[in-house]
């Protein structure tokens, strides 16, 4: 990413930018023409400007012979006051309603892309995608294309009306109009790279910050603060310097452009002093030319300005259309003849998941999922478990549907898992992570994910998730406020808030990876027999690393190698003597899991 993107990567950014004008819905169009209108009034300006002066000192006017002058020229000031306005106003609300835009499909993208893209992308990447990167098309829409419309209108207005007066002052305007957008160019290719690499560096920077606070613990504890301080110091100063060279080049083409713009400018004003000198001009007319040469310049200047804009936005949008056109999962089933039939099939409970000859890899690495053939049908509870490495959480990515294989099928409820089917399909499921998601708001917030809550049925779920104790002490109850990511709970409470969640929005199929992590013992069993009495009447699986949620299951699925090696209960694969026994009697260091616990080496590792 930090390197320049070909000439290709880069035409089909601006491409991508231009289109989405539309989405505006006519205000940018809007904004335009009320800045072009506001342009081509500044020529009638200019000229009443020069009839003023020349009336007033040449031709000895009274003040009251140039009152009706006067008055033209201060209507139109205030129409250019007015337009002026509008156009402004037009062009913010344009980009405002543009960037809303494309943050929505940006952030549906990574919704029908799931999870399984947010941790490959990196989250800290799409934040900034999302929210940097998309403020950086502010200046793109409210300012360059704007500019660049002008550029098509204002100089082409003056230019008609010079010529008929003067058109020896016309082709000076035309000859040195062309240098300042060729000398712009020139410098804004080498400025493009450098922005490309700052974009770049800025997402790098944001990235490692991330890194930093979420691990902000464990540094503490390893004493390695202090490697990460000079780390950060070291990636802050390679984006100021970066920055820096970007100001540079902007402002060593401002002085371009301005010195280029001056240049033009006096040599107009020399000619037209010879031309007065020797009588080949009138001073009315040299000097409305005049007061024009600095406005005709003036859209080419701010073009120079907001060029840099123009690359800003064109490197941020490089990442958003690889997002965008990202491939979406889907799958290696043929349709049935019901997907036939019903354009929306139904999913009704109970359900049945099966997996058929299922291969995935992911891109770089071996197989992470061979030959997978597993059905699992509920109501009941379902334990996974292997060693780090073994595919365990892959295999629940392709069974919601975050992940396609690379080849077999899976089927819900004898239907294929297509893109279709899956949004409708994960409806119906729950997932409760190891460390359990805890968003900023109230503990009520947290259970409904709304401020429309059942009370009733939130007690009943913090009672079933062992947390109505502590609720019922804090002063403001299921109304206190917590912290984003838990702040202000423990592990074991952020976590047992995560299953009252999912126990108040009573999912059919529930999804946990070590529901009882972070937990102590008493908290331990009231969490597991909440969770078994759950898998009655619900679909429950679970990537187990405790010995005690696996013996409660009614089937363990036991995967090595990307592979299910064995499937039963606890009684049945303890008597086949295979590998779920050794990998309750042999040493750690060769399953991951050892008598106690059941608990792998990687903890909190994707696989």
């Amino acid at each position: 990413m930090s390197q320049p993107l070909s000439k290709d990567t880069s035409q089909h950014a601006n491409r991508w930018l231009k289109q989405q004008k539309s989405k505006s819905n006519g205000l940018l169009a809007k904004a335009i023409a009320f800045g072009s209108f506001n342009g081509l009034l500044m020529i009638g300006q200019m000229a009443l400007l020069a009839i003023l002066i020349n009336q007033a000192i040449f031709e000895q006017r009274s003040l009251t012979e140039l009152g009706p002058w006067f008055g033209y020229l201060v209507v139109v000031v205030i129409l250019r006051a007015l337009f002026g306005y509008l156009s402004e106003r037009f062009s913010q609300r344009a980009a405002a309603r543009i960037k809303q835009q494309i943050r929505h499909e940006l952030l549906a993208k990574i919704v029908r892309l799931g999870p399984a893209y947010c941790r490959q992308f990196g989250q800290s990447n799409l934040a900034q995608l999302t929210h940097q990167g998309v403020e950086s098309l502010q200046d793109y829409f409210a300012g360059y294309l704007p500019v660049v419309a002008y550029c098509a209108v204002i100089p082409f207005g003056v230019l008609a009306l010079v010529f008929p007066f003067d058109w020896g002052a016309g082709l000076i305007l035309v000859f040195t109009a062309p240098f300042i957008p060729f000398f712009m160019i020139l410098i804004g290719q080498r400025a493009e790279a450098m922005n490309q690499q700052h974009w770049a560096k800025l997402l790098r920077m944001s990235s490692h910050f991330l890194d930093i606070i979420q691990g902000l613990t464990q540094l503490k504890v390893f004493n390695a603060a202090r490697q990460e301080l000079a780390a950060v110091k070291s990636i802050s100063d390679d984006y100021r310097r970066q920055t820096m060279k970007i100001l540079r080049v902007a402002f060593l083409s401002s002085f371009f452009l301005e010195f280029l713009a001056s240049v033009s400018i006096a040599l107009v004003a020399v000619i037209f002093g010879f031309r007065l000198y020797y009588g080949e001009a009138t001073y009315v007319i040299a000097l409305w030319i005049l007061l024009l040469a600095p406005e005709f310049y003036l859209p080419f200047r701010n073009l120079g300005t907001q060029y840099h804009a123009k690359m800003a936005g064109a490197a941020a949008a490089v990442d958003m259309i690889k997002l965008l056109e990202q491939p979406e999962p889907t799958t290696t089933a043929k349709p049935t003849s019901v997907d036939v039939a019903l354009a929306r099939p139904s999913l009704v409970a109970p359900f049945t998941l099966t997996c058929q000859q299922v291969n995935f890899a992911y891109a770089g690495r071996r197989n992470t999922l061979v030959d997978i053939n597993l059905q699992i049908s509920g109501p009941g509870l379902f334990a996974i478990v292997g060693a780090s490495g073994a595919g365990k959480s892959t295999l629940i990515d392709i069974l919601l549907g975050f992940q396609s294989p690379d080849s077999g099928h899976v089927l819900v409820n004898q239907q294929p898992l297509t893109p279709t089917l899956r949004d409708r399909w994960l409806n119906h499921c729950g997932w409760i992570a190891q460390q359990g998601q805890v968003f900023f708001g109230s503990i009520a917030y947290n259970l409904a994910l709304s401020d429309d809550i059942d009370i009733n049925l939130a007690q009943q779920a913090l009672a079933q998730a062992g947390l109505n104790p502590f609720v019922d002490s804090l002063e403001k109850g299921i109304n206190t406020q917590v912290g984003e990511g838990g702040l202000g709970l423990s592990g074991g409470q952020s976590q047992r808030l995560a299953l009252a969640r999912a126990f108040y929005h009573q999912p059919e199929v529930l999804i946990l990876d070590e529901p009882s992590s972070h937990l102590d013992k008493d908290s331990e069993a009231i969490v597991l027999d909440a969770i078994k009495e759950y898998a009655k009447t619900h679909l429950v699986i679970v990537i187990a690393h405790r010995l005690h949620t696996v013996k409660q299951a009614n089937a363990i699925i036991v995967m090595a190698e990307g592979q299910v090696v064995e499937q039963g209960d606890h009684q049945q694969l303890l008597a086949q003597n295979g590998i779920y026994h050794a990998m309750l009697h042999v040493d750690s260091d060769l399953s991951g899991i050892n008598q106690e616990g059941l608990k792998p080496t990687g903890v909190g590792r994707h696989e």
